[in-house]
Order: structure tokens, then sequence, then C-alpha cells
């Protein structure tokens, strides 16, 4: 899923009694990237409905976010791999890097 899909999904705004008298339907229109949004008069107490896969990858992004934050507010460990990532460039243009599959082949 790509991110511009995981950050602006499509709300399709449905009230409570609908959603009573329509839950089947209501629930299958909650799929992919579409959130079906359950309205209410107070703000806190409106729900959403979503696709568990959609969900699923919200959580991976935002797990892959914390980590990469994590890292890069962690001075010495981003100087190092910086370090490394020059290195790195260099030796591949050098050839001197093996493919992934050739390191670490499958029996």
């Amino acid at each position: 899923m790509t991110v511009l899909a995981l950050t602006n999904p499509k709300t399709v705004p449905i009230n409570r009694t609908d959603l009573r008298q329509r839950l089947r339907e209501t629930l299958d229109r909650a799929t992919g990237c579409t959130v079906v949004s359950i309205t209410a008069n107070d703000e806190e107490d409106e729900k959403l409905i979503l696709d568990k896969k959609y969900f699923d990858e919200m959580i991976k992004s935002i797990n892959s976010l914390v980590e990469t934050l994590q890292i890069t507010t962690d001075r010495k460990l981003f100087a190092q791999i910086l370090a490394a990532a020059a290195n790195l460039e260099e030796n591949t243009r050098l050839g001197k890097l093996h493919p992934f599959e050739e390191a670490f082949p499958e029996d």
C-alpha cells in the first residue's frame, strides 16, 4: 500500500441508526483505504470502522517511522551509519561487494 493511500483514506460518514439498519453493508464498505466514520453528536463519541489490512499497514508504517526516528536521534549510531554508507558506496563502485544471493545462497 502506498504512503499516499495510507495517509489519505476515503472517509464514508454514517450515523448510528443507519449503521444498525445496514450493518452488513456498512462493514462491507470498510475495505482497503475506505474508512467508515460513525458520526455522533459529541465528537468524542465518534468511531471508525476500517479494514484490518489497512490498520496493520498503518501500524507497520508507524513502527517503521519510530525506528527511523530512534536511529536518527542517536548521534553516535547515525554518524556510524553515515560513515559506513560512504564506505559501502566506494566498495560498490570498485566491485568489492557480492550480491546478497551470492553471499547467502538458498540450498
